[in-house]
């Protein structure tokens, strides 16, 4: 007992880190320049997608932890995540009974985002639903967590603007804060299988942009194509009062399960899945803008797979997933209005070898492939919805230490 009282109490520290680099081929990449952006269509190409170091550091009741990242979408070096904590700890090998944290961290909701880093994720890329939720996974806030038995609880207040989500960067538009938190519950089932469960929720206000106000204004259309301005080719603009910035009600539910059993001779067996309900909040596929849009935007997603091991060196893994972002989305077809349940649907699958160097350093070569069952981004000649082929073809090369 007194050997166990000192070891709480012996400070801890470590740093570690994490580079992964890919050979992508996709569909969807032309050798062309976006009419909007100028940015290169071209994604068949190498791409350095995670180079970032980090350390932590605790002492017994509080502790610091902070990880850079080294490429981001090609931007500057930028902070991952950075916190500074106060906890009471728990027993040898448990979380602390109760921890505190402010800084930018992982925001708890679902298992993809909170319960698995992208140095413990198999698959190359999260799931549409997870991007949808929580773009970036991380926020500025500040959180309470605790472990109970076999209960692990986390809730926090958050600003609303993930790391990942579009326009406003590390900055919150407005005063309203995302309340977001987990419960996970884990045990054995039986001495051959450990079950776990989640609930996740989210609450907060969202924030649509206003307009600025206009002057009256006028158009020309040169309609004869003389290259002369004519009285009748002059179109007036009327100027407009523009429109104050609102916000809106956003929130999302969501449930998870892992089930995980020692194959003989082969190794760990993990089968998972996930299901989400969401109202306004999806800030990363279908950005949600209910004033805009004039009604609430409705989305459920959800995922299911499996993830083996084959001995030490190996493993393999397939994974389905599928998320509609707006289930009232409206689009005139032949003459008439009619609802369009947009739908993404990927199905990946992958296979991995490793190689390891007393269990601190690990190496990993991913080959995988994700065929894009459903994606209705794609318009036909006649301008009506239809599939965008994006299949994509990955080999990743990656070390964590």
């Amino acid at each position: 007992a007194a050997s166990d009282v000192y070891k709480r109490q012996k400070p801890h520290s470590r740093v570690f880190g994490l580079v992964q680099v890919d050979m992508l081929l996709r569909q969807r990449s032309e050798d062309q320049l976006s009419d909007g952006s100028s940015e290169p269509l071209n994604e068949d190409a190498f791409l350095l997608r995670n180079a970032r170091i980090g350390g932590e550091a605790d002492w017994k009741y509080f502790g610091v932890r902070g990880v850079a990242e080294f490429f981001s979408a090609g931007g500057p070096v930028r902070p991952l995540t950075a916190d500074v904590h106060a906890m009471l700890p728990g027993r040898e090998g448990d979380p602390p009974w109760l921890k505190l944290s402010a800084g930018l961290l992982r925001v708890p909701f679902g298992f993809e985002l909170y319960g698995e880093t992208d140095g413990e994720r198999f698959f190359g890329e999260r799931t549409l639903v997870s991007d949808a939720l929580v773009p970036g996974v991380f926020d500025a806030g500040a959180s309470l967590s605790g472990h109970v038995w076999a209960l692990d609880w986390a809730v926090g207040v958050y600003n609303g603007q993930p790391t990942g989500a579009p326009g406003y960067g590390f900055r919150d538009p407005n005063r309203g804060k995302d309340v977001v938190g987990r419960l996970h519950l884990r045990g054995d089932v039986f001495p051959w299988l450990n079950s776990a469960m989640g609930f996740s929720f989210l609450r907060g206000r969202g924030f649509s942009a206003g307009t600025p106000p206009t002057k009256d204004d006028f158009e020309w259309t040169d309609l004869n194509e003389d290259g002369r301005v004519t009285v009748a080719e002059l179109i007036p603009i009327p100027g407009s009062a523009g429109r104050p910035s609102e916000n809106f009600e956003r929130w999302a539910i969501g449930t998870d399960v892992q089930f995980r059993s020692d194959i003989p001779t082969l190794g760990p067996l993990l089968l998972y899945g996930e299901f989400a309900v969401l109202q306004n909040v999806d800030r990363g596929v279908a950005v949600a803008d209910p004033v805009l849009l004039g009604r609430d935007q409705r989305g459920i997603g959800w995922y299911a797979g499996f993830v083996q091991s084959l001995t030490r060196h190996a493993g393999v893994g397939l994974r389905y997933d599928e998320y509609r972002p707006n289930l009232d989305a409206l689009e005139p077809y032949d003459g008439t209005v009619v609802i369009t349940r947009q739908r993404f649907r990927t199905l990946s699958s992958g296979l991995s070898g490793y190689l390891r160097h007393d269990d601190r350093i690990r190496a990993r070569l991913l080959v995988e492939y994700e065929w894009q069952l459903d994606n209705d981004l794609g318009r036909d000649a006649n301008g009506r919805p239809a599939k965008l082929d994006n299949d994509t073809f990955r080999i990743r090369a990656e070390v964590a230490f």
